[in-house]
């Protein structure tokens, strides 16, 4: 007999992504911009330094130490995960699990399975006008199911937009469990989260290696909470849940401040120049403070469907709540992204 899962999960959808034999790869928010030469070189002399028959470090010791410097924080307000995915999940089984997460919608698309995954039940609270996190609607909805924990995310994905400091405070203020601030788009907004770590004691900040360090492949988060919080969330990670490379890695990297700073820059010259080129096309572009942009078009499946003729893969976001006429398009080299403004010239037969 095969045996049954929990109905929560039997609810779920498996993660998937339909990859395009294409040559412009623009859907999924990954640095534009592979590691230099140097670097990797760096990275791979340290790797063979190092003994391959022995665990890592288990709770990733020194990479937890130069993250915290970058941060600002020290060492024991730092958690280093498996990906920002592994933290939002650790945070959901450590602190909702039997209770519910509250989160708005639309959001981070792993929002909700991370959640349920952990144990909890969630509940979605919609934005509002001009994409603002109704801080209102969430406390009420906080308050009328008894949350356990309230998960945002600034900037927010698939919107661009950053919510407001002092907004995601009042979210903090009073409530009684725990507020998870998914900043995976850290470096390229001025305002960052961890201030509100200073004046409330209930907020976890999540952030990942993926955008900012251009480490997509190594797969490293990291929680920045208070002592107590992390003490807890240390004996729920698993042990060694950061390997040896994504370890190595993403140490070089918190080391060379001014290189992800560069690159950071380089991302939104690129950013601004193409939500330029779009809006000139006549398309609506909604402002973001991340690496990608989000756009409004008469017929966005239309439009998706043409860009990939002309070999160009952006993401379709018309499945989320409020976003049937939307695409998102990750920023990419100045190449790929001349060649997707041509792509979308040619989809939405603009005259040159």
């Amino acid at each position: 007999m095969t045996p049954t899962p929990s109905a929560e999960i039997g609810a779920l959808s498996p993660y998937r992504l339909k990859r395009e034999d294409v040559p412009v790869k623009l859907n999924q928010n990954e640095s534009p911009l592979d590691l230099p030469s140097e670097v990797k070189r760096e990275i791979l002399g340290r790797l063979g330094e190092a003994p391959w028959n022995r665990y890592p470090e288990v709770r990733a010791q020194a990479l937890r130490a130069s993250l915290a410097a970058l941060c600002g924080v020290a060492d024991d307000r730092v958690l280093v995960t498996n990906g920002s995915n592994e933290a939002i999940l650790v945070l959901a089984q450590a602190y909702a699990a039997g209770g519910t997460v509250v989160v708005a919608k639309p959001s981070y698309s792993m929002s909700r399975p991370l959640a349920v995954t952990g144990g909890a039940r969630v509940v979605e609270v919609p934005l509002a006008d001009g994409f603002a996190l109704d801080v209102d609607a969430m406390r009420a909805a906080a308050t009328e199911h008894h949350a356990a924990m309230i998960l945002v995310a600034s900037p927010n994905n698939p919107t661009g937009n950053r919510f407001p400091n002092d907004a995601m405070a009042r979210l903090a203020r009073g409530f009684g469990g725990l507020v998870v601030v998914d900043e995976a788009y850290w470096g390229f907004h001025p305002e960052t989260p961890l201030s509100l770590l200073d004046g409330a004691s209930n907020v976890a900040v999540v952030r990942t290696g993926s955008k900012a360090f251009g480490l997509a492949a190594a797969r490293v988060g990291w929680i920045v909470a208070s002592a107590a919080i992390v003490d807890i969330l240390d004996r729920a990670a698993l042990p060694y849940n950061v390997g040896l490379f994504a370890q190595v890695a993403s140490e070089v990297m918190t080391a060379r401040r001014d290189l992800v700073a560069a690159r950071i820059v380089e991302v939104l010259r690129e950013r601004e120049r193409v939500a330029a080129g779009l809006r000139a096309l006549g398309v609506t572009v909604y402002p973001s403070e991340a690496n990608f942009l989000l756009m409004e078009l008469a017929d966005p499946r239309e439009t998706f469907l043409r860009l990939v003729e002309h070999g160009v893969l952006v993401r379709d976001v018309t499945s989320y709540w409020s976003l049937e006429k939307c695409l998102r398009v990750t920023v990419g080299t100045t190449e790929e992204n001349d060649r997707f403004l041509a792509a979308m010239r040619a989809a939405l037969e603009v005259p040159a």
